[in-house]
């Protein structure tokens, strides 16, 4: 009984060309998984803004037409300020009683900047009251861990990755490009939801808002308004569990895998050609032993496996010291730079890892066609030097 072809001759045989090859693969992994990595960290860290911070908050601004309150009937600005107020007032109440609203406060709010790996995305948080603040960290699950909580009118707390994000250190100004020196810095909080809070300092702001202090049952304001007999329409602001989660998958899922597969499409084709070009190589120069192969009993079948097997030695070793790297990489990445950055982020993306082996199984299916055609040439010994 003949024995089987051995794949680890060659690769013994030949270490620098094969190696060559395991290194090109292995780096090619690496810097595809991640980027994959980085892409991703701007989606985890979103992913809190859009997904889970509305599921415990939302911001509402009706209008005129929405509140029921006519201008015409008004016969001063006063008049129809006093009238808005009021319809607004009994919208709140309304609110207060219906499930899953713990409360509503119309108050100003400031806009705060979170930025990512890839762009970045801005949010509106409340300024209350002192005697408001406490109830609305418990609301948020936040908690004070550096600093004070603020005594006086423009005095800020910020999560502590809004805080790095934002190379903001307590004491100094919040958002001093957007606001000046108006709001300072007087706490650290630490929370699931990139939390922010603070006191109105006169009418700088980013706007007046209901907000609306939710479960995640009732997140969706526009269903919770049409309970109460409210139906927003087009001209009416909400921010919800409803409107970021549209945006998170449109804009920042959608435009973010579109743009992975974009990279990952570029760089395959490229590491293509280079690997056919390089194999193609090998074989060239190993025609003889081929034909001594089929020369000595054995068949094109057996030389088709031994090839197979060589393939597999090669991406194996390559996906796996890839993987070595990557784990690394990445290790150093999030301890030393992503941490610093405030940045959200985690090390195993199975579904992209999947999607970058599937990749190089479509190169070893590309390399079938020069192993075909060589095997089918394959001439015995008699014949090796025609």
């Amino acid at each position: 009984m003949k024995s089987k072809l051995s794949a680890l001759k060659f690769v013994r045989n030949n270490k620098k060309q094969v190696w060559v090859m395991i290194i090109a693969l292995s780096l090619t992994f690496m810097a595809m998984y991640i980027i994959n990595f980085l892409f991703l960290t701007t989606r985890e860290s979103f992913k809190i803004i859009c997904i889970e911070q509305p599921k415990k908050v939302a911001y509402v601004d009706l209008c005129m037409d929405t509140l029921e309150v006519d201008r015409a009937l008004c016969q001063s600005d006063e008049e129809l300020n006093n009238k808005m107020a009021e319809a607004r007032a009994d919208v709140i109440n309304r609110l207060k009683g219906h499930e899953g609203i713990s409360d509503v406060i119309y108050t100003q709010c400031l806009f705060a900047r979170y930025t990512g790996v890839v762009g970045g995305l801005g949010y509106d948080f409340p300024l209350m009251d002192t005697d408001q603040i406490p109830a609305y960290l418990e609301h948020m699950d936040a908690k004070l861990i550096e600093g004070r909580m603020p005594e006086k009118s423009g005095e800020i707390l910020v999560d502590k990755r809004v805080l790095k994000n934002n190379n903001m250190v307590i004491g100094g100004y919040f958002n001093e490009s957007a606001y000046g020196q108006v709001f300072k810095v007087v706490g650290v909080i630490e929370s699931d939801y990139l939390v922010c809070v603070g006191t109105p300092q006169g009418y700088t702001n980013s706007g007046w808002y209901m907000v609306i202090l939710c479960d995640e049952k009732n997140s969706n304001m526009t269903d919770v308004l049409n309970d109460i007999g409210i139906y927003p329409t087009e001209y009416d602001t909400i921010f919800d569990a409803a409107d970021w989660g549209n945006m998170y998958k449109e804009v920042v899922t959608e435009e973010l895998d579109g743009a992975l597969l974009a990279i990952l499409i570029v760089v395959m084709i490229f590491l293509t050609i280079s690997i056919l070009v390089a194999y193609v190589s090998f074989m060239r120069n190993r025609v003889n032993e081929y034909c001594l192969y089929t020369s000595i009993g054995f068949g094109r079948k057996d030389i088709y496996g031994m090839m197979l097997r060589e393939i597999g030695i090669i991406f194996g070793s390559s996906i796996f010291i890839g993987a070595v790297i990557s784990i690394v990489i990445m290790l150093f990445m999030g301890h030393f730079v992503l941490d610093n950055l405030g940045l959200v982020y985690q090390y195993f993306y199975p579904e992209h890892l999947l999607r970058i082996i599937a990749s190089f199984m479509v190169i070893v299916g590309f390399l079938q066609i020069p192993i075909i055609v060589t095997i089918n040439n394959i001439k015995t010994i008699d014949l090796i030097e025609e």
